[in-house]
């Protein structure tokens, strides 16, 4: 028999241990089936007790920090090594905190196992003051705050301390450092009625120590184990129905040590996530497929769901356009969950990068059947960088009259081709980039008959004033095809330079020209020469003459403000300077055609007055000014009154207006005739003017009579004897006094 040596070697990966079976003694390959089943017993048997998902970690050279939050004083950096493996919580200084924790929330009423790993060391100061790995509803943000390890005082979940320093005083004594099991909120480090492991023993000398140590840690539905270098330290049980972070947080208190960790890695009890092997680029509109072989036994959710077949399925096929000029770039994520418990899925994703197509474009000449090649243009582009060259394709559409020595295709940028008849053709590009995508573009091209006709119409042939545009109507034809341009010479005599060219010309079009104004003479005629083309070389002209009239010219000089109360005035302002004959008329709201203007029927503020003049030509010119109508002050002397002889009375006026002033006349008996209630003491009745000035000259006036009632002379006796005198009693001045009787 054949004697045999197989070299089995199985890593076997059990929450960070390796265990490594290799080098097997030479065997019997009888007995080879006694062995294999030996081996592969040991593979399955370890795996079925442990979590098989990682879920999160912190590893790699420098350590990969992707996914992970850091607070405070957290970073990477080197304590006891060089090459940035570590995660430094907080270092060696007084009352520093720090944290990390990762950023994807596990719910423990549905992902109720895990196992977390990692080495930790505090040292090298003056022992202070803890790592503690937690489970909280919230995780820190900012500056980690808290009186122990770091934990915020408000922080609620699963805390698993490494505690090295005692807070709680002389009534509770603990041998230093000590493992706790905490929960709740806050960090109660103190709370005898919940799992703590102190030192007693000396077992627990290595969480305070220069070398590194190992955690792991076992959450199964409530049960909780913690583990120091291999050896069970404390259990306990608490169950966590809510969903969390999981993380570190470090503090060194009044002391100093550097608090670190390394090497960390978190299981779930959890099928793996594969989303692809590689970020993937590809074409707009290429298919691929993503994602790994399937598991009946495992649900698979992706998002965001565009593009793929399947949104449920392990590998679906993904198919997505890209309509812009750029790379788009698009992350896709498969969570993967056992069908039994879908809700506790691992998540993996996928960086998918499509590329953008050519923009393709280009452009046709514009030819007609006499011109040699028709030489097309490309103006395809994109603004990916490694788009660049492209490749061409391009067809004329004209395999009938295509020869060898004038081909119907072409792969250069820019061809030429010659076309042998009239007619309708299909040209398409089809541009391929340099990373492979595609795109075409077909536009529909022309060669045009090679005998265009020119034509225009002049609209309003009889009567062009030189004050207003010519308008000349396009009505151009050719045999086949369409008017490609036009070019118009305005006055070929006697202006050859005065031209336009359109290359967008159609039946119909308008164009338009101002001449020179003029006033004389009367008329002036021009040459217009209208060239139209087919094609580069087919092009024929025409030509007619335009007659131009002179035509009126007005001045209209500023008109001055008014006020509302004013006289109607008279308007001259506007005059026609060029001489001709012809009516002007004024027109607006107001204003009469001979220029009559009343302030009153327009009513104060800003007027627009226009004056129009035609000529005995029938041509027109308008213009315009502006005229401010001022409002003019109001004023009320106030009502008539009564005075006694020798007395004196101040003036009952009011008035409004504008930085009015005020004038009284006559000023006799008036203390001060240029205020508004000036004292009155007249002698004889007086008639009273009160005239107010505003700040724009605008004026008002209104008038009060002031009745001066003498002392009555009261005779004492009289004698009624008929010789006329004293025959009656009479009381001189008591007629002036109102409504008195005796």
């Amino acid at each position: 028999m054949a004697i045999g040596v197989i070299n089995i070697a199985v890593k076997l990966h059990f929450f960070g241990s390796l265990a490594l079976i290799s080098n097997c003694l030479p065997i019997d390959m009888k007995k080879i089936t006694a062995y294999i089943p030996f081996c592969l017993m040991l593979f399955f048997s370890k795996s079925a007790i442990g979590q098989t998902h990682i879920f999160a970690q912190l590893m790699g050279t420098p350590v990969n920090t992707s996914g992970w939050n850091l607070q405070g004083r957290a970073k990477v950096g080197n304590i006891v090594n060089s090459n940035f493996s570590e995660i430094i919580l907080c270092d060696a200084t007084k009352s520093q905190s720090g944290a990390i924790f990762y950023n994807q929330p596990i719910n423990l009423g549905i992902c109720n196992k895990w196992v977390a790993e990692f080495d930790f060391r505090i040292y090298d100061g003056t022992a202070a003051d803890g790592i503690a790995f937690c489970f909280l509803d919230v995780p820190p943000t900012g500056f980690v705050q808290g009186s122990g390890l770091g934990i915020p005082s408000t922080a609620n979940g699963l805390k698993i301390c490494f505690d090295t320093y005692n807070n709680c005083g002389p009534t509770t004594t603990f041998e230093m450092p000590k493992v706790e099991i905490r929960w709740g909120t806050g960090y109660a480090e103190c709370n005898t009625g919940m799992p703590t492991a102190s030192n007693g023993s000396g077992t627990l000398s290595a969480v305070r120590s220069a070398n590194y140590s190992h955690a792991k840690i076992n959450y199964d539905k409530g049960n909780i184990d913690v583990y120091l270098n291999g050896i069970l330290i404390i259990s306990g049980f608490q169950q966590f129905n809510f969903t969390g972070y999981l993380g570190f947080t470090a503090s060194t208190g009044g002391s100093t040590d550097n608090h670190s960790i390394q090497n960390v890695v978190i299981y779930t009890d959890m099928p793996s996530s594969t989303a692809g092997n590689l970020n993937t680029t590809v074409c707009p509109n290429t298919s691929m497929i993503l994602g790994t072989t399937s598991n009946p036994n495992y649900v698979y959710t992706w998002d965001p769901t565009n593009g793929l077949s399947d949104a449920t399925s392990s590998s679906p096929s993904l198919t997505i356009n890209n309509n812009t000029d750029t790379i788009f770039t698009t992350k896709y994520y498969v969570n993967t969950a056992f069908a039994t418990n879908p809700g506790c899925s691992s998540r993996d994703s996928i960086e998918v990068n499509i590329l953008p197509r050519p923009k393709v474009n280009f452009g046709m000449p514009a030819i007609c059947l006499d011109d040699a090649l028709a030489n097309f243009t490309d103006s395809s582009y994109t603004k990916d960088l490694n788009g660049k060259p492209f490749l061409y394709l391009w067809n004329f559409g004209d395999d009938l009259n295509s020869t060898i020595a004038n081909p119907n295709s072409s792969i250069l940028q820019n061809p030429s081709h010659h076309y042998s008849a009239q007619g309708k053709y299909q040209v398409s590009l089809k541009v391929s980039s340099n990373t492979g995508c595609v795109d075409s573009l077909i536009k529909a091209f022309v060669v045009n008959g090679a005998n265009p006709v020119p034509d225009f119409k002049i609209i309003q042939a009889a009567n062009n004033c030189s004050n207003q545009p010519v308008l000349i109507q396009d009505n151009s034809s050719v045999d086949f095809g369409s008017i490609t341009k036009s070019a118009i010479y305005w006055d070929k005599i006697a202006a050859p330079l005065d031209s336009v060219v359109d290359q967008t010309v159609y039946k119909g079009k308008i164009y338009e020209k101002r001449y020179n104004r003029f006033t004389q003479p009367a008329s002036v005629n021009y040459q217009v020469l209208y060239r139209t083309y087919s094609g580069i070389s087919c092009m024929k002209d025409i030509s007619k003459t335009v007659t131009v009239l002179a035509a009126p010219q007005i001045q209209f000089l500023p008109i001055q403000s008014i006020c509302d109360n004013a006289a109607a005035v008279q308007f001259t302002q506007a005059t026609e300077t060029g001489n001709l004959a012809g009516t002007g008329m004024y027109f607006s709201k107001g204003v009469t055609a001979a220029g009559i203007f009343d302030p009153v029927i327009v009513g104060n503020g800003n007027d627009t007055i226009g004056y129009s003049f035609v000529a005995a030509n029938s041509c027109v010119d308008t213009a315009y000014q502006t005229i401010t109508v001022w409002p003019s002050p109001t004023v009320n002397a106030g009502p008539d009154f009564f005075i006694l002889e020798g007395g004196t009375k101040n003036m009952n006026a009011t008035a409004m207006g504008n930085q009015i002033t005020y004038l009284w006349k006559p000023s006799i008996f008036l203390d001060n005739p240029s205020i508004l209630l000036p004292a009155c003491t007249p002698k004889v009745d007086t008639q009273y003017v009160l005239k107010v000035i505003d700040i724009n000259g605008c004026s008002n006036t209104d008038t009060v009579f002031v009745k001066v009632l003498y002392n009555p002379i009261i005779p004492n006796v009289f004698s009624p004897n008929g010789d006329n005198i004293n025959d009656t009693w009479v009381i001189k001045y008591l007629d002036t006094y109102p409504d008195c009787t005796v």
